[in-house]
């Protein structure tokens, strides 16, 4: 797997590392929002900086 985080290019090759990114990618999967969700969200973040 080739992943590109903020600053380089990382390439994953051991099935511990895959299998941590897997995990790491569906704990933050669960935690995502979408349509309806997000925009209220997205609109308490604004509304906050006002």
């Amino acid at each position: 797997m080739r992943t590109r985080p903020l600053t380089a290019s990382i390439n994953v090759r051991r099935p511990r590392e895959l299998a941590d990114y897997a995990r790491a990618f569906t704990a933050l999967a669960k935690l995502a929002v979408h349509g309806d969700a997000a925009r209220t969200r997205i609109r308490a973040a604004i509304d906050a900086l006002e």
